[in-house]
């Protein structure tokens, strides 16, 4: 599905490392929810995208992805060398999962799905609540579904999204990248949210007079040829 945010950075990434490869677009949308079809579920029980068949073996989780990636293709280097750098990386491979995901998410959900929402009767925002495999998407879509998410969960999740990218700011007053002295997946990880927050109208998570740093590394990254490429791809799909 072509606006998933964790799609792109995948994308990025074969983008980045040259790699062939072939594209299956999942749709879903107001009529129809591929990723929760049987034959979707059984390649990754979670069910989301994006999943990644490389001779027969299924790899899931956008920045398992990209970790597989590295290891199988480190011709084009993209996890530093030095530990400590490393693990600078992997702290910002969980913060674009556990912050900037989980919370792009939550602001998403009165912009893009409460109108079609408000479309449908009781019993049938019910049955698409219990579609999901897993306890806690059901639990979950089905309390959206029942209250919607408030004006306060929205204030919070703001609140929490920019606490990040303040973080950001600090250390990239004093670095170029996010782990260090090289482009790595935490940069790949984080940058393709900051798109989701233009597209939501989140104009103070993108006011880079309040956050030069910030300002200075996206405009860098949409410089690459491999950030055209992967988001570009999605939009055509």
């Amino acid at each position: 599905m072509w606006p998933s945010t964790c799609s792109k950075k995948v994308r990025i990434c074969l983008a980045e490392k040259h790699l062939d490869w072939e594209s299956r677009a999942i749709q879903a949308d107001d009529k129809v929810e591929e990723h929760l079809e049987p034959w979707f579920v059984e390649l990754n029980p979670n069910a989301v995208v994006p999943v990644l068949d490389h001779n027969g073996n299924i790899i899931v989780e956008s920045c398992v992805i990209l970790e597989y990636l590295e290891d199988v293709y480190p011709g084009m280097r993209l996890r530093p060398a030095d530990p400590v750098a490393r693990s600078q990386m992997r702290y910002w491979l969980d913060r674009s999962e556990s912050v900037l995901h989980k919370n792009i998410n939550v602001l998403s959900h009165n912009r893009l799905m409460a109108r079609f929402l408000g479309q449908l009767s009781l019993e049938e925002k019910l049955a698409r609540a219990a579609r999901p495999p897993r306890i806690g998407a059901r639990t979950e879509r089905l309390r959206r579904y029942e209250h919607g998410v408030s004006a306060e969960e929205e204030e919070l999740a703001e609140a929490i999204l920019a606490e990040c990218l303040d973080d950001m700011e600090r250390l990239l007053a004093g670095q170029p990248w996010l782990a260090g002295e090289e482009y790595s997946l935490a940069d790949i990880a984080m940058v393709p949210f900051f798109q989701r927050f233009e597209v939501n109208q989140l104009d103070g998570l993108v006011d880079w007079a309040r956050r030069p740093a910030v300002g200075d590394w996206y405009a860098r990254i949409c410089e690459r040829p491999a950030y055209d490429e992967g988001m570009a791809l999605a939009e055509a799909q």
